[in-house]
Order: structure tokens, then sequence, then C-alpha cells
């Protein structure tokens, strides 16, 4: 027997046997193991947790889904975000368990909430999933540092062969000891994704909207029978609130089956996402400006003169909070780069999008993906085993996690970590052991394919953005850092002429992330100046030989031949320095010893 064959058979032996162990458990199960034991346990409410637990239980796997909250569905129910991010070009991205909820709420680009609950409910019945909500607090049970179950406060542990963290902030795996970044600090930014509240508006004429919307351009609004977004002429976006840490945006909203619409556009700055009292105080916040906002789009936002309040979502639109430290990194490289592997079990494409940071930016696109590929590996601790972590606080750099953190990829991933747990339990594996075992993973891709789940062909592909133009990699090391955007064109306008202000702003946020220095970049300030002209070659090279200067790394001069004789490896531009040179300079500044934003999360 030749080596191909013998791998495919040992594959197809490793597999029938993980098969028979999970379909013939359930009896010497319950003969060996005390009541409140289970092959795999899910915490949390959450689309992602749900997905996970169905693909768990339909693989033969005794599972509970466990949660503190009453209700399931998470962002989707609780948060009452109906209006969906979704990937439908070049292929259809939304698969699997995902797909099959997606059937059930109407296939649309938003869905009724109470619908989407009933759907995720049926899900979890016919799949067997056991289902307990309302939990006390839950801490993780651990023997040994691994994870080997979960403990209600104030009852007996719960024992599971291995634990899936499917709370949207990754508490389990927190309280277990595994580290994470939170917001962007993995590349040097004191900041997260602002949160959203929710809220319901009654007595909305949708066709009156949408005839509206239509006689004013699609610059003004997109309207069909489910959904309406847009800036809707700035007229939101020019609402102030009476309180502090509010603001109002472009509308997304989310028409209900009983005419009823939600609203994702209400901004709440300010908030602790990890103190119960601080969300609870931004809800409110947000919460006594809702029948202010209705009026003030009833002046202008067609169909909306007979609005009035339907009352606010029971939870916050958490968008980031932590950055799980794992064992392996889904990077905006890998994304940017089509990065599509044989280990890899789910696949997205939805663009680059955070949402505004602070109340003085409107928010960055930083690229619109083809494809990429993420790998169980970005789903488990570096330094806790036992347990997985699905949805949006999974192993996702900063800027990675603007695309990564939309629900139908998260369901795709968390599906593929529930067959994969299912897997470990029959094979006595903990997660990190599956995850960085490659027959094993062969074994759940084939299962996952099985299952409707969407596995791109593994081939090489092109990187997204001017690939070909001289300042390509600049641009790239500079977007790494959250210095530089590509938006839903990939396109940097590397071309564009640069300015003495630009120049110097680049400069001190690279000494701000990279080196966590915010004083270097007030010096520069200060010595060069802020211009918004044309910047000249000569004066470029100054400020960059006083950056350089400033990290004991000066050049022989201070001339365009002195940056180059220090490693600059692009011309001296006969006129203005244009964007893509700019990078160029930030690059040379920034250390190349140093590990890239990706590593650096990694520290402990």
């Amino acid at each position: 027997m030749n080596r191909v064959a013998a791998t495919a058979v040992r594959r197809a032996l490793t597999h029938a046997l993980a098969v028979w162990l999970l379909a013939t458990a359930g009896q010497a199960w319950a003969a060996t193991e005390p009541q409140g034991s289970y092959h795999v346990v899910v915490v949390g409410s959450e689309p992602e947790a749900i997905a996970a637990a169905v693909a768990a239980a339909e693989s033969g796997a005794r599972t509970l889904l466990i949660s503190e909250d009453a209700r399931v569905g998470g962002l989707f129910i609780r948060g009452a975000m109906n209006v969906l991010d979704l990937r439908v070009t070049p292929v259809d991205y939304q698969r699997g368990v995902f797909e099959r909820w997606w059937r059930a709420v109407g296939r649309g680009n938003a869905f009724d909430v109470a619908r989407g609950e009933r759907a995720f409910l049926d899900l979890l019945e016919r799949a067997g999933v056991e289902l307990r909500l309302g939990a006390p607090p839950l801490a993780p049970l651990l023997h040994e540092g691994r994870v080997i179950g979960v403990t209600p406060a104030g009852e007996a542990p719960i024992r599971a062969d291995t634990v899936i963290d499917g709370t949207g902030d990754a508490d389990l795996a927190a309280a277990a000891g595994a580290r994470s970044t939170i917001g962007f600090a993995a590349i040097g930014l004191d900041a997260r994704m602002v949160d959203t509240l929710v809220f319901q508006i009654d007595g909305v004429d949708w066709a009156a909207l949408r005839h509206g919307a239509r006689a004013r351009g699609r610059s003004y609004a997109y309207v069909d029978d489910r959904v309406a977004y847009g800036h809707f002429g700035g007229h939101p976006a020019a609402f102030r609130a009476s309180t502090p840490g509010i603001r109002l945006r472009g509308l997304n909203l989310g028409r209900q089956d009983d005419g009823t619409v939600l609203v994702n556009a209400l901004l709440i700055y300010d908030v602790d996402p990890f103190d119960p009292m601080s969300r609870a105080e931004g809800l409110a916040r947000a919460a006594a400006e809702v029948d202010a906002v209705i009026a003030w789009l009833a002046l202008d936002v067609p169909g909306f003169a007979a609005a009035r309040s339907g009352g606010v979502a029971e939870a916050l639109y958490v968008r980031q909070t932590r950055h799980l430290v794992a064992s392996c990194s889904l990077t905006v490289d890998h994304v940017l780069d089509s990065v599509v592997t044989d280990q890899d079990v789910a696949a997205g494409g939805y663009p680059l999008d955070v949402q505004t940071l602070r109340p003085t930016d409107d928010g960055f696109v930083f690229g619109l993906p083809d494809i990429y590929g993420a790998r169980l590996c970005m789903t488990v601790p570096v330094d806790v085993d036992g347990v997985w972590v699905v949805g949006r606080s999974a192993g996702f750099d900063p800027i990675a996690q603007s695309s990564a953190r939309v629900v139908p990829f998260g369901m795709a991933l968390g599906e593929a970590v529930g067959v994969a747990a299912a897997i470990a339990a029959a094979l006595d594996k903990t997660p990190r052991e599956v995850a960085h075992d490659p027959a094993v993973v062969r074994d759940v891709r084939e299962s996952l394919a099985s299952r409707g789940a969407y596995l791109p062909a593994v081939r090489p592909r092109r990187s997204v953005g001017p690939v070909g133009h001289a300042h390509y990699a600049d641009y790239r090391a500079m977007l790494r850092w959250g210095l530089a955007v590509g938006g839903y064109d990939n396109e940097p306008r590397l071309g564009v002429e640069s300015s003495r202000t630009a120049l110097v702003f680049l400069l001190s946020n690279v000494f701000q992330r990279a080196y966590h220095d915010e004083v270097t970049g007030q010096v520069l300030v200060a010595r060069f100046g802020l211009d918004a002209g044309p910047l000249d070659a000569a004066t470029a090279a100054r400020i960059t030989a006083a950056a350089l200067c400033a990290l004991e790394r000066c050049p022989p001069g201070d001339t365009w031949a002195d940056l180059q004789s220090s490693g600059l490896r692009v011309p001296e531009p006969s006129g203005s320095v244009r964007r893509g040179e700019a990078y160029a300079l930030a690059n040379l500044v920034l250390d190349r010893r140093m590990p890239g934003p990706e590593h650096a999360a990694r520290q402990p």
C-alpha cells in the first residue's frame, strides 16, 4: 500500500471511529458518569453559541447549552439587532446552520425578532441540545489548568469533555485565565468600537419611506421591503442629543413582520462593557433620547410623520471588547491577502468596517476582502486548554475583527467548533490537540462539507488593492497599525499629494501606537508646525530625520539622500511628496526588528 492510500485509510478509520464512539457513547456515558456530565457544554446565548451547540449535538455529542440570559439569540434577540451583515458575492458565504436559521426567518436582509427567537429554539430542539436559560453566574471548572466543565453559583459542578465559550465577551475563558487584549490595544490605541442601543419605532409608513427615498436618489438611502440604510441627506447625523456621550448616525432600519421598525443608529460612548452598572447606565442614557430622536427624524425622513416610540432593546449592541490571545490569529494580512488553506473550517469576506471609536470620527473602512479562511486554532486560547471561544471575541486582530465580528461568519466558525468539539470528545483530545492535528482538522472539514458548509477551494489568490504599486507594501505596513485605509474599493489613493500636517500626524501616530510614545509627536508639531499645503521632499526629509533621531537612529544628515543611506528605497520626488511616499517615510521610522501588531498581542 503506498503512502497516499495508507493515509486515506487511516483518515477514514479515524473518522469512522469518532462517529462510532459518538453514536454509541450515550449508554456507556449513562452507566459510568454521574448526572450533570456532558460531552460538550456550550456557555452563552449568542447565535454563535447556538450554532456550536447544534453542530455538536448533531455530530452525536451529548450537549448542554447553558446561559445566564433568559432568552436565546443574544445580539439578534436581546439586542434586537435585526439587520443582517451578509456577503453574497462572489459566492454565497451564508450556509450551514446559519443558512438553515436564515431560511426559517425569511432569508431577507432583515428578520422579525420573535420569529428569529423561535427559529433558534427550533434548531436547538431538533438537534437534541439540552437547554438551560436563566442560570446563576457561571464559573469555569478547572483541573490542573484545564477547563473540565462549569459551575453555576451555589450549585454542583457540570462536567464536560470539552467546553465552548459562546458568550459575547469570552467571559468564561477569561475567568479561566485566558489572556486577551481589549479593543484596539494590540495596535497601541486605547479605544474600541462604539456601543449602540437598538430601539423600535411604530407608525412608520414604509411605502412612503420607499417612495421618498427613490425620489431622492440612491445617494440618499437604499430601501427594499425589509431594510433601509443610508445617510438620509445627513439629517439623522445632525441630531444633537441633550445627554452627554450620545450620538445619532446614518440610519440602519429593519422592518419586522408587524410593520414595526428597529433602528440601529443610536451610538453610546464611555461605557465600560465589563461593568453591568455601566452598561445599564449607558442604555438608560440612550433610551432617554429616543423620543427626541424620533421627533427629529419626523421633520425630514419620508414616512416618519406619524412615527412614535415602541420601546428599546433589553441589551446593548456591543461590537468589540476582548480579542483572545489564541494559538493562532486571524490578522488583517490574512484577510487582505485572500489567504485560504487546507486547514480552514470557515470562510469570510465582509468589509473591514470599523464603526466610530470616538465622538470625533465617523468610523473607517479599511478594505473589502475577496475571501479569507479561518482555522480552529483561532478559537483556542494560547495559555488555557479545554475551552474553545466562538464569536466576536475569538482570536482576531482588531482590524481583522471588524470583518470577522459579523454573526453569519461567527456562526460558520461556531458550527465548525461544534463539530470539532464532538470529535474531540470522542477521541479524548483537548481543543488544542484537535486544532493543531491536520488529520483531525481534515475530518472536521469533511464533516462540515457533508453538512453543507462553504469551504472554498485552496488555490493561490491575489491580494486586494493596488498590488503592483511601488508603495503598496508601505501602505500595508501602515494599515496593520490602523494608519491607512483602502475603503470599499481598496484604493488608498497613494498618488495624492501629502502635506506637512499629514506627515507629522502620521509619524506622531507611529510613535504613539508602535512605541507607546506620546511626546515625540508633540515635539515634531512644535518644531515643524502644521501646514496643509503640498509637502516638498526637503521638508519631508528633515521631519523624518528628526523622527529617526528621536529613536536614536539618526541618519548621517537630514536630506533625502541621507534617508536613502539609512534604508529608504524611494527615489527623491521631483515635485510634491505623495501619500505613498509619506507611507514609505513612516515605514522607515518603524523598527523592522520590532514585532508587528499581531505579535505584540501575544506578549504577556
